[in-house]
């Protein structure tokens, strides 16, 4: 399949090209932050952790899953069904992430999401460790809470607060808040909608993939579902959207503004 079969439009053609872009940019080593920049004032409120560090990697994450859309179209190929979409929900979240640390003007606000992200970590590598009977290394988990919430402290947050309940849900309706979307909710919609076909939600699948009636006997049918491409190519477009907010924010903290 070429993208003259798939007939690309010209604007998910400059936004392929970036994602092309950002894929060899990850590949380098992470981009240091200017001294005096807002992201290296963060960093040293939470030396341990790094605002920088934990905003550039869920850049790398949505980067990462997204280019893996475009090599299964473009160089496999091949257009899945669903696996696509799993993908893309990957992506979005990543984005959404990156966007939801680095939004806040707030020196003090980047700081306590970074914290909240940081403790999500390791309560769920708990939660893992916990069923495997994998045992940790290095510090224990009781030793890495204790240290989020010293920094908590220390920046003038409630700990229990940094260590209260997370929200994907929550930081994507943030995320549309911030871009001003209203009711569009362009990444809790596309987010959900990703998140219909990695569970197999009928809901998702039946109302957005392409329907071919085999046969029908009674109430049964027989169907042969296929991936619309002009729907995969608006969502990759709209994906691009939200992870080039999250590098212009990124580019913009972490420069110094003379």
């Amino acid at each position: 399949m070429s993208r003259e079969r798939m007939s690309v439009p010209p604007h998910v053609v400059q936004a392929l090209q970036q994602i092309n872009s950002w894929a060899e940019a990850t590949g380098q080593h992470s981009p240091v932050v200017d001294p005096g920049s807002s992201l290296s004032g963060d960093d040293t409120k939470v030396p341990t952790l790094m605002v920088s560090s934990a905003a550039y990697q869920c850049f790398t994450y949505s980067v990462d899953h997204l280019h893996a859309v475009q090599a299964l179209l473009f160089e496999a190929k091949v257009i899945h069904s669903y696996a696509p979409y799993s993908l893309l929900r990957a992506a979005v979240e990543a984005a959404g992430e990156a966007i939801w640390l680095l939004e806040p003007n707030s020196r003090k606000e980047r700081i306590r999401r970074c914290l909240k992200r940081a403790h999500e970590n390791i309560r769920q590598g708990k939660d893992f460790m916990d069923l495997s009977g994998v045992q940790p290394s290095g510090r224990s988990h009781t030793e890495r809470v204790l240290e989020i919430r010293d920094l908590a402290a220390q920046n003038e947050l409630d700990p229990n607060d940094v260590c209260g309940r997370w929200s994907t849900q929550r930081q994507l309706k943030y995320v549309d808040e911030a871009a001003g979307v209203g009711k569009e909710a362009l990444a809790q919609n596309l987010w959900q909608i990703c998140s219909g076909f990695a569970h197999g939600r009928e809901w998702a699948t039946l109302g957005l993939l392409e329907r071919t009636v085999h046969s029908q006997v009674g109430n049964v049918v027989q169907l042969r579902l296929s991936s619309s491409t002009e729907v995969l190519l608006n969502m990759v477009y709209m994906t691009t959207q939200l992870i080039g907010k999250a590098k212009r924010l990124y580019d913009t903290r972490s420069t110094c503004h003379r």
